[in-house]
């Protein structure tokens, strides 16, 4: 039986009513979509989101509270800068805007700390969103159970995305949905490799095949439904397989009931007892210069908690103060990159319309010679002992290059 907490703040969910769902599964329509799936209805998977990575789809993931998103911590392999991911929300057709279409950013990447890129143990990250989702009857969270047992072999739950439509296929426009049996571990470890499936993993899928998770699936959730409440909880996020519905090839999901207490955690933590992040120093640019100062304290008193317990009171503060600094430059950083990366897509799309390359000859001299002035300059320079002791007098956000770099595209014009 899957069972919710009962002490736990009813503020973990988005409402009492977590994993309650605005459309039945569709059994009806033609199959082809997740791997022998079929279309779902709108609203059907209220909690489901995708993750975007520089505007392109990357993985699935679900909500579980209306600042926190689980997902698959493979997905973030090879970029974990929370600058370049969104979350869509009400996302159901991926040809055209939908009605409770929403993208945010994300705020906090948090990867669990024993996860193996290798073998995809403990596969689960949570996302912490910069501004809570607006929840609606398509958009809302998904239980997660306090306790549960490994539910019996047989038992019927669900997978969902818009993964690829085959084994190297194209991706699904509207969200697939598929009902899977849930395989005994034993099942599983014989069809994969007992050395590659461990406790915190599980199979579901038909050992006939045809029928699975695939490609651009990764994050997503697997939910079983409590047959009392009537709830939807997770009970996986798709992580792995070998093919995509292949015969004795079932897909792999990560156990999350065995992460209950770390995901818990994690969601009940202070915003002190976090390190903070770019996002909290940029925010700091809409805060009146005569609070600012006050805030930047007060985000920098992060890094005197984690001060080592040798070192003294004015070393552990200085200590902290410059690596809060270090911090600060960092984000700058990244966010020139990151306009750098816009730009660079913005000139792509411009040279596809015109095809005149005069701009680029006249100005990119100018333009290198004022990145590395702007840029590299900046980083090269060290804090003083006075400039240490006030982060104030330290700057916020882009640099003077990161600004040149936002001039849209329709500015730019031939010679």
């Amino acid at each position: 039986m899957l069972t919710c907490s009962s002490h736990i703040d009813t503020s973990f969910f988005l409402s009492a009513l977590c994993g309650q769902r605005a459309a039945a599964p569709n059994h009806t329509l033609v199959m082809g979509r997740i791997v022998g799936g079929h279309m779902a209805a709108p609203g059907s998977w209220p909690w489901l989101v995708l993750l975007k990575l520089n505007g392109n789809v990357m993985c699935g993931g679900v909500l579980v509270q209306d600042s926190w998103v689980a997902t698959a911590a493979h997905c973030f392999t090879g970029n974990r800068n929370e600058n370049y991911w969104q979350v869509v929300t009400g996302e159901y057709d991926l040809s055209k805007q939908d009605t409770e279409e929403r993208i945010t950013q994300i705020n906090r990447i948090i990867i669990h700390p024993k996860f193996n890129q290798r073998t995809f143990n403990n596969d689960i990250a949570l996302l912490e969103l910069t501004v809570p989702v607006s929840v609606s009857e398509l958009v809302s969270s998904v239980c997660i159970p306090e306790k549960i047992e490994e539910l019996p072999a047989g038992t019927m739950c669900y997978i969902a995305g818009w993964g690829s439509v085959y084994e190297d296929g194209p991706s699904a426009d509207i969200l697939m949905e598929a009902k899977v049996p849930l395989l005994a571990q034993s099942t599983c470890k014989t069809a994969l490799g007992k050395e590659l499936i461990t406790s915190q993993m599980f199979c579901a899928g038909y050992l006939t095949g045809k029928v699975d998770s695939c490609q651009g699936d990764s994050g997503g959730p697997l939910t079983c439904v409590d047959p009392t409440s009537k709830q939807y909880y997770l009970y996986g996020i798709t992580s792995w397989g070998d093919g995509c519905g292949q015969r004795n090839k079932p897909g792999v999901y990560t156990r999350v009931p065995s992460f209950t207490t770390w995901i818990n955690e994690e969601l009940k933590k202070s915003l002190g007892s976090r390190e903070p992040t770019c996002y909290d120093f940029q925010k700091l640019l809409e805060v009146q210069e005569a609070q600012r100062q006050s805030e930047v304290t007060r985000l920098c008193a992060f890094y005197s908690k984690v001060c080592p317990p040798s070192l003294g009171s004015a070393a552990c503060n200085q200590s902290a103060q410059q690596k809060c600094q270090m911090k600060m430059k960092t984000c700058e950083v990244r966010t020139f990159l990151q306009n750098l990366l816009e730009l660079l897509g913005q000139v792509q799309d411009f040279l596809r319309s015109e095809g005149n390359f005069s701009f680029f000859t006249d100005t990119i001299p100018k333009f290198m010679e004022d990145i590395y002035s702007n840029i590299f300059t900046s980083l090269e320079q060290q804090p003083s002992q006075s400039e240490a002791g006030t982060l104030s007098s330290h700057r916020l956000g882009c640099t003077l290059c990161c600004m040149i770099l936002t001039v849209p595209a329709e500015n730019i014009t031939t010679q």
